[in-house]
């Protein structure tokens, strides 16, 4: 077991200096193995007699590509194949039945790790570091507060990402049931109002779910993810988990390019920050900076206004932070203005975020 803690350390040394040569992979950049999570929706589509064509209609892939066990694509293949399935099978469990697999089935090392793992809580801190391989349609984020675990992902905040979110949540519940082999107290809410097609909720998550809230999110009572886990192997977990960050290191996944900028947003949150300073953090032009976020189907102040409402959402939540306090933290010069901004980054009340 030392000799394999060594490695890992040393391949997480190697993922470090290896940063600062490579900034980020962005969303064209070919890493998803084409016959890994896609194949469940293959499948899915299948047994409901649905051609694939359907499908891979417009993403530049064939089923020979597939099949063929070789072929890599990108984040943009990959949502625009999930888009497709969310138009075709619009109100639908597919999404819900997507996302049940796609954590649960040992495509490769990094799930294999998840699986493995001693604990919950070593499951999502894997899911975070490995979510090019486990997730790459959405990156995931964890908040700690006194009682409960929040999990949340970035760019969640679109109506028309509404499949990848419901996806995300479905794979996160099914890993964890399979992890404890019982079902968990999951809480979910959704920055979206009560969809047409409820009972697939009721059916896939549960019935405990809020609608027309800040943030997609779904939270659990923290005692949970420091349980050991009756499937835990460590010998396993640790290979796969040295495997995984060997893989990673090899494909230039340290992180994706918006998890980049966000990170740097979060980190200077309370600075007057502009487009201006952030380019020249990440050693661009301005006209770079913007192009790279437009090719990613967003913009800085899309960035800026998710960073502070991730951050307002943070200190309510984990350090019960008043509006006034939050005001101030943010540099907004009074509550009215802080108000009036969550509104527009949220589409919600300061109220509804409190409740």
């Amino acid at each position: 077991t030392q000799c394999f803690e060594s490695t890992t350390h040393a391949v997480e040394k190697a993922l470090c200096s290896t940063t600062g040569k490579r900034m980020s992979f962005e969303c064209d950049y070919c890493f998803i193995p084409a016959h890994h999570q896609l194949s469940i929706l293959i499948d899915l589509a299948a047994s409901h007699e649905v051609d694939h064509h359907v499908l891979l209609r417009g993403s530049g892939l064939f089923i020979e590509d597939i099949f063929s066990g070789h072929k890599l694509i990108n984040q943009q293949q990959f949502q625009h194949i999930l888009k497709n399935a969310e138009q075709y099978f619009r109100n639908q469990d597919i999404s819900f039945l997507f996302g049940q697999r796609s954590l649960t089935t040992p495509f490769n090392d990094a799930i294999k790790a998840m699986l493995y793992s001693s604990s919950l809580d070593d499951a999502l801190n894997r899911y975070l570091t490995f979510f090019a391989s486990v997730s790459p349609w959405l990156c995931p984020r964890i908040m700690y507060s006194s009682d409960q675990i929040h999990l949340y992902w970035l760019d969640e905040n679109k109506i028309e990402n509404r499949f990848f979110i419901e996806s995300a949540m479905s794979a996160i519940q099914a890993l964890s049931r399979q992890l404890y082999q019982s079902k968990l107290p999951w809480t979910f809410e959704f920055n979206f109002n009560e969809p047409d097609y409820i009972e697939q909720y009721w059916t896939h998550l549960g019935g405990d779910l809020t609608f027309n809230r800040p943030m997609n999110m779904m939270s659990l009572p923290s005692h949970f993810i420091h349980e050991p886990l009756p499937g835990a192997s460590a010998t396993l977990a640790t290979i796969s988990h040295q495997q995984a960050l060997q893989y990673m290191s090899a494909q230039h996944l340290q992180q994706s390019f918006l998890l980049s900028v966000h990170q740097y947003l979060m980190q200077n949150i309370q600075n007057n920050i502009q487009l201006e300073h952030t380019a020249e953090h990440f050693q661009m032009s301005s006209a770079t900076l913007k192009r790279k976020l437009k090719k990613h189907q967003t913009h800085f102040q899309a960035q800026l206004d998710q960073s502070r409402l991730h951050t307002a959402i943070h200190l309510y939540r984990v350090h019960g932070f008043k509006t006034e306090q939050i005001s101030q933290y943010l540099q907004i010069n009074d509550t009215t203005n802080f108000r009036r901004a969550f509104k527009r980054w949220s589409g919600l009340t300061v109220q509804a975020a409190q409740s």
